[in-house]
């Protein structure tokens, strides 16, 4: 469970912060599927940072009962100097998982020969975004998954294994999905949000908050 008490996000800076999000209060509950819809640039990932607890809000509270994963997909702290088994480790020690436990799932997973061995800037791409997805469904049994954007990754048959996997992760967690996606929010959420005006709104019809977002980007267009 996720428990946000009159959140606000700023900018960061010396000194004028604007807001990015202002006073968010919601409750996202274990065995839910909430999807927030927000535009480019209005704080999506910031705000997914705080869910998952790598920020921490700038005012209000938020509560978290349970394991919280990473962004799925998050690749922020893979270092290109390193090899992929010595960023595997930091993983590990970081998330509080047996020695070599990521690395194990992260070589079966990504499916690319010698994976471990490798250094990390020698990884193209997609295989860099198929280990970082890897590493957040290495945790074995967070109360919420948040996903920024990012619900699978790679090739289609990639795809499908990384739906496999998380289908059988959320069968006794909750997510929470931020994306630009109407169709793909349908697709993995019941219960749904919007974040609008620097505002986190409830919302019952996707379609309706698309519209309301385009509204809102055609306007501030015209003030330019």
């Amino acid at each position: 469970m996720i428990a946000l008490d009159q959140v606000s996000i700023l900018k960061p800076g010396f000194f004028r912060r604007d807001p990015i999000v202002t006073e968010a209060t919601a409750t996202f509950h274990r065995g839910e599927r909430v999807g927030i819809l927000a535009s480019p640039g209005t704080g999506k990932s910031s705000f997914a940072r705080l869910l998952s607890g790598i920020d921490q809000p700038d005012r209000g509270s938020v509560h978290r009962e349970g394991r919280v994963s990473w962004p799925i997909g998050f690749a922020g702290f893979l270092h290109p100097a390193l090899s992929v088994r010595d960023n595997l480790h930091i993983f590990e020690r970081l998330v509080g998982m047996p020695t070599d436990a990521t690395v194990e799932f992260c070589s079966a997973f990504c499916g690319i020969p010698g994976v471990a061995r490798k250094m990390m800037q020698d990884l193209t791409p997609t295989q860099r975004a198929i280990l970082a997805y890897a590493c957040a469904l290495s945790v074995p049994g967070p109360a919420m998954w948040i996903a920024d954007e990012v619900i699978s990754v790679g090739e289609p048959f990639q795809r499908k294994r990384c739906d496999a996997v998380l289908t059988q992760r959320l069968s006794d967690g909750g997510l929470v999905f931020l994306s630009r996606n109407v169709r793909q929010l349908k697709q993995y959420c019941d219960r749904f949000y919007v974040l609008i005006n620097k505002r986190l709104v409830p919302c019952d019809d996707l379609n309706v908050a698309q519209d309301a977002l385009d509204l809102q980007k055609t306007n501030q267009s015209e003030l330019i």
